[in-house]
Formats: C-alpha cells, structure tokens, sequence
C-alpha cells in the first residue's frame, strides 16, 4: 500500500482520547449504573418528541428501501455503560420498527423486505465496553457492536448511519480549555473548578472550546449520515440570557469548589492542584446551538428548543441538590482521584461538599432556575 494512502486510512490515536471523564464503574455504590437515575428521567421527558419525530420526519423509503437495503444502522453517541443506553436504543428500534409496519400496511411491501438493526454503542476507549456489554438484554431485536472513540471526530464511514443519538452527552468538551489553567492568561480560572461562578474571560473560554467541539461533532455527524438521516441530541442547556450560576446543579458544583478549597486550606490539598482542575462541560444556550448548526450547513432544523423545567416530568418528585451530587461524583470521580490523589481524597471532597449543601441550601433553592433544563436539538441531513 503506498504510504500516503496508508496514512489517510489510519485514524489518529490523538483524536481517539479526550479530557472528557467516563463514568465510573464496578460495584461501588458510586457507580453510574447504578446512579443514572436522573438521565433516565430525561430521557423519558423527551421520549414523545423523539417518536413524533421518527413518526413524521423519517422517509425510511428514501433512506434505505429504494436502494435495496434492508438494514437500518442506529448510533448512541457516548454510550457509557449502561442501562440508559439501552433503553434509549430500544426505544428507537420499536419506532422505526412500527413505523415500517404503517408503512408497510398501507403499501403492501414484501415481508422479506423486513428491515434488520445494527446498533453501534460509542464511546471513549477507555469506557468499560466490558461492563457494557456484559450487561446487554439477552432478548434485543438488533444486532450490537462497541465503537471506540472521540464522538468530536469520525467514528463511522461516510454515509453509513441512518440515525444518531446522544443523550446527556454533548455537554462534555474534549478538553479542559487551555486558558483556563494558564497562569498567564487573562482566562485563568485561579481557585475555581468550573466556569459557572468565574469571571467572564473564562466562561468565554468554554464557550470557545464548546463551538470548536461541537462544530467538530457536527461535521463528523453530516459525513457519517446518509441524506435524510437524524441526529437528535438531548443534553443539559440554558434557555437564552440565562447564566449557569442560576441553576442549582451550578451552585452544587459550586459546593464541589467550595469543599477542595477547605481541603486546601487544612494543607491536606496543593493550591497548585486546585488551579490545575476544571470541569470539562459546558450548557450551552438554543442561540449558540443555531449558529453553528447553520455555520455547518448541512443539516435543516426540525427542533432546536430548551424543554422547560417547570413542564419537564424527568423532575417531578424532584432531582434534588444530593441527588445532583451524587450525578456529578459518578461522572467526575475517576479524573478527581487521579488528579488529587485517590479515593480517600474524593471521599473528603464530596463529604465536605455534602455539607456545603447543607449549608447552602436555602440560598441554592432560591435560584432562578431551581433545576437545569434541557436541550432538545432535532436535525436532518440534507
């Protein structure tokens, strides 16, 4: 193979690691599948939008059935380890499925044209495939496959998905900003650990990384679907003007800060190592959305709105303040104890954070918006 061509068909393995944290596994009481209540519930809050949308959107004639085929390939985009996951893609397999069915009664199509699914679970290369797949349902209608890597980049040949899916992922940035931990940048976010309570020069550096990762997924997104293909993307977000500070899950990871900056001052943590860590996620607002969506240019809106709290179901009886933590340390726990030095160190963190809660909770429930709302963003390939 000559070597020019042979190093366009090698994927770079820089592309395939990301700052972004997996989630946490094993049988620990805090790992996330046993702690992903919360994204379940959004999840179900949006699910009649997702079936209106499959219902009335997606043409399967001109996806697959004029060109002969009769696989229709379906890709979670930050899979994790389960269940949600597979209660997300089940979901959409029993749509699709229906929908062909309609169509099919009312055209009278060959059964032998029964479509089949593939479903590829993705995710970073160091997220537990194993745990992941151990934990598949014995009883799936679809054929199953785990791919590793970046979802800011290629992950898929081109034209080879008819839908992509991502839920409570692509809030995560591939990186921590660079900025933020520069000393001599203006963006230095010196004793904080997140944007939401910064100055302004370091929120705009998140923004700045949000619209590099993001303009990335899309276009690895439009090469990836076939013409008429969907992309839905369900994540945390802030409806326009609204600041994360103003949320409670801002002023529980506000807590988080508030818990290390203790630790630093009993010695028992290196001001150095404060200043060295930042959450890589960023909620991004419906306007932020429509503009890179129409930079890409390859993609029409179907929707593109912030589900309100107020009407979200996923928070009736409450996601409340310990509930968020726990969320946040079954993500973040694997980057806390590598960063500040294992996991006696983490469990100081969240206790202390755990009180801070406590503390704060009056003020923290008096927020303009007491929980965090949803991005729900529905796109077709043109």
């Amino acid at each position: 193979m000559e070597p020019e061509k042979k190093k366009k068909m090698m994927m770079d393995s820089s592309l395939l690691q990301t700052d972004s944290p997996t989630m946490v596994s094993g049988n620990n009481s805090y790992n996330y599948a046993h702690n992903s209540s919360a994204q379940r519930k959004m999840m179900d809050t949006v699910r009649p939008r997702t079936e209106e949308l499959i219902a009335e959107k997606l043409d399967l004639e001109r996806l697959f059935m004029g060109a002969g085929g009769n696989t229709f390939r379906v890709a979670d985009l930050g899979c994790s380890i389960g269940p949600n996951t597979f209660h997300n893609v089940q979901h959409i397999v029993q749509q699709v499925r229906h929908k062909y069915h309609m169509m099919t009664t009312s055209t009278a199509a060959s059964p032998s044209s029964t479509p089949e699914f593939q479903v590829f679970f993705n995710d970073q290369v160091n997220n537990d495939f194993n745990a992941l797949f151990r934990s598949l349902p014995p009883e799936r209608d679809y054929f199953a496959a785990g791919v590793p890597g970046s979802f800011h980049t290629r992950v898929f040949p081109k034209s080879s998905l008819h839908l992509a899916y991502s839920a409570s992922s692509a809030h995560w940035l591939s990186r921590v900003p660079p900025e933020v931990v520069d000393r001599g940048s203006p963006a230095w976010n010196r004793g904080m650990i997140h944007y939401g309570f910064a100055p302004k020069p370091v929120e705009d550096a998140y923004r700045a990384q949000f619209r590099k990762d993001m303009g990335g997924f899309l276009r690895a997104r439009s090469e990836e679907l076939v013409s008429g293909g969907m992309l839905v993307l369900v994540f945390p977000g802030l409806p326009d003007g609204m600041l994360h500070s103003e949320t409670q899950a801002g002023s529980v990871i506000y807590c988080v800060n508030l818990s290390i900056l203790d630790l630093v001052r009993q010695g028992v943590l290196d001001e150095d190592q404060l200043d060295n860590f930042n959450f890589p996620m960023y909620f991004p607002q419906p306007r932020e959305m429509r503009e890179l969506v129409e930079e890409n240019q390859c993609f029409s809106s179907i929707e593109l709105e912030v589900v309100d709290p107020e009407e979200s179901t996923w928070l009736q009886g409450g996601v409340g303040l310990r509930e968020w933590l726990v969320v946040i340390r079954s993500t973040m726990a694997e980057p806390f104890a590598r960063h500040f030095g294992g996991e006696e160190i983490v469990d100081k963190i969240f206790d202390g954070a755990s009180q801070k809660i406590e503390e704060r909770a009056q003020v923290i429930m008096s927020t303009k918006c007491k929980e965090l709302p949803l991005l729900y963003v529905a796109l077709q390939r043109k």
